[in-house]
């Protein structure tokens, strides 16, 4: 184009501030009026439109001058532009061919990494815009994948991807910019952009990744292949700030007890994606499962979705995750655009940074913590209210009825679920002496405890090695005994609120039984 030609020119002689400055009247004004115009920062009056005379550099053009410097991250007030400003502007006017082609593509895109593929030369030359130079395009597309929390593409180039692609060029482009819609199936749709905002990730030499959407930061520490944020929200803090989003069904002494455990495990707002389990959220650090394996944090997202319908459309609905049918109110599936998230290589797209960004903003919401409180309190039904709990001659609300004792039932559940019933089963071995636990007292479930506590520490089943820090994480819940936020006594735990009267009496005068309506086939066993 003509108007790029007097552009380029200046950028050769190096004379652009020299020409183009607030009040400025010459020949290149009018070039640069009509470049920002493609650009989709400046409108011409339509009388203005129809002359070929020199312009005035007003502040119509420094108002266009400034958005185009905002939007791209360029220092300066734009009344004198700089030379990388009118360089930059080129080098997104370039762009906006291939931009256009991939927008509107609505053939075969079956091999696209072949470079006699029609989209081949437009993908190259976009992702290198959006700064992804490596060495291949099939590299280049695996790392806007990663950065984006999308599944790369091994054959057709799916929707989704070209949409990311799309909105990722258009954070650089103007308001009045139109590119032409894909016919894919996207009419009436919103645009990702408007649902989730294309993201500013960096990453810093101290090994961290920063994350904006222009209205909140996180700073997550890399740990390969993952990323990870501790959190800062607890749940003690919780229950003191939000006490009415709570379900007054639970007693405040199992509050206590997940309290407690949580502080071992995780803050409602931690979130990791290193582990091996893909995708780790909250205070029990519920996952998308291992392997080709069921996962717990679709059954969290069953709940939400249940619960609170409409956050559940505002959170999630938008990145296109919803519950596979098959869940139920312990494990399952997501799914993802439709796309039921089961295999190995489906879940590894979920360790990207884009995903542990989105995921965290929804834990930082109030009912969202609430519900991971009400799903913790849920996990009981899994193990401890079990009337025949394999491999143990009682269910373990016969066996352990203290609150400090369910607390570290608990804490091993949550850690190593599947290990629970063979270490209490050799706990109850070497007391063997002892009645049925309907005669027991303090002492007598004390003197199971500790065996349990020494035996849990080293227990293996030979496929994954002992419990994580078991006996620090055992001491931390004893520090909670110790300050009299749980007790020793047995019968001192409750499930539910006002399950009985006399709750915290010494002795055995008041056995734990089930709550109302539980029917254990509705709450499977969760192995490891």
């Amino acid at each position: 184009m003509f108007y790029t030609s007097l552009l380029q020119d200046l950028l050769r002689t190096n004379s652009v501030e020299i020409n183009l400055f607030l009040y400025a009247e010459n020949k290149y004004v009018r070039p640069l009026q009509q470049l920002l115009a493609s650009l989709g920062f400046f409108t011409f009056p339509e009388k203005q439109a129809l002359e070929q005379t020199n312009q005035i550099f007003d502040h119509t053009l420094l108002k266009a001058i400034k958005k185009f410097n905002q939007k791209n991250k360029i220092s300066g007030d734009g009344a004198r532009l700089k030379a990388y400003s009118l360089w930059r502007m080129l080098q997104c006017q370039e762009i906006i061919p291939f931009f256009k082609i991939i927008a509107s593509y609505t053939d075969d895109t079956s091999g696209w990494q072949k470079e006699t593929h029609f989209l081949y030369d437009p993908l190259q030359k976009v992702l290198s815009f959006l700064d992804y130079e490596e060495e291949t395009l099939s590299q280049r597309m695996e790392r806007f994948c990663i950065y984006h929390g999308l599944i790369f593409p091994t054959d057709s180039l799916g929707t989704a991807i070209r949409q990311h692609l799309t909105e990722a060029i258009s954070m650089y482009l103007g308001d009045y910019f139109n590119a032409p819609e894909n016919t894919e199936n996207t009419a009436n749709k919103p645009s990702d952009n408007e649902i989730a905002p294309t993201l500013s990730i960096i990453e810093t030499p101290d090994n961290k990744i920063s994350i904006n959407d222009g209205q909140i930061q996180l700073v997550l520490t890399k740990k390969d292949p993952g990323v990870y944020w501790m959190g800062n929200e607890e749940v003690g803090i919780f229950l003191q700030r939000y006490p009415g989003e709570v379900n007054p069904g639970i007693s405040k002494i199992c509050l206590q007890v997940i309290n407690q455990v949580a502080r071992n495990e995780g803050k409602l707002d931690a979130i990791n994606t290193y582990d091996q389990a893909f995708l780790s959220v909250g205070i029990f650090q519920w996952t998308l499962g291992t392997s080709n394996n069921a996962g717990e944090l679709p059954a969290l997202l069953k709940k939400v979705k249940i619960k609170y319908p409409e956050k559940y459309a505002t959170w999630f609905t938008p990145l296109g995750i919803d519950i596979a049918e098959e869940t139920d109110g312990t494990t399952g599936f997501i799914t993802l655009q439709g796309e039921r998230i089961a295999t190995l290589e489906q879940k590894e797209a979920f360790r990207r940074p884009f995903w542990a960004f989105h995921f965290w903003k929804v834990l930082m919401q109030p009912e969202f913590q609430a519900i991971q409180i009400e799903h913790a309190h849920d996990r009981f039904k899994n193990f401890y209210f079990k009337p025949e709990p394999k491999g143990l001659p009682y269910p373990l609300y016969q066996i352990i009825t203290s609150s400090y004792g369910v607390a570290l039932l608990l804490d091993m559940h949550v850690n190593r679920p599947g290990w629970v019933n063979p270490c209490i089963g050799l706990a109850l071995a070497e007391n063997a002496n002892y009645a049925s636990p309907d005669h027991w007292g303090t002492q007598e479930e004390a003197q199971i405890l500790d065996s349990y506590l020494r035996i849990r520490a080293t227990y293996s089943d030979g496929r994954y090695s002992p419990m994580t820090s078991s006996n620090e994480r055992a001491n931390q819940i004893g520090l909670a005994k110790q300050n009299g936020l749980l007790s020793r006594e047995r019968g001192s735990f409750e499930y539910l609120t006002n399950q009985w009267e006399g709750f915290g009496m010494k002795g055995n005068r008041q056995m734990i039984t089930p709550p109302p309506g539980y029917e254990p086939d509705d709450y499977p066993d969760i192995e490891q």
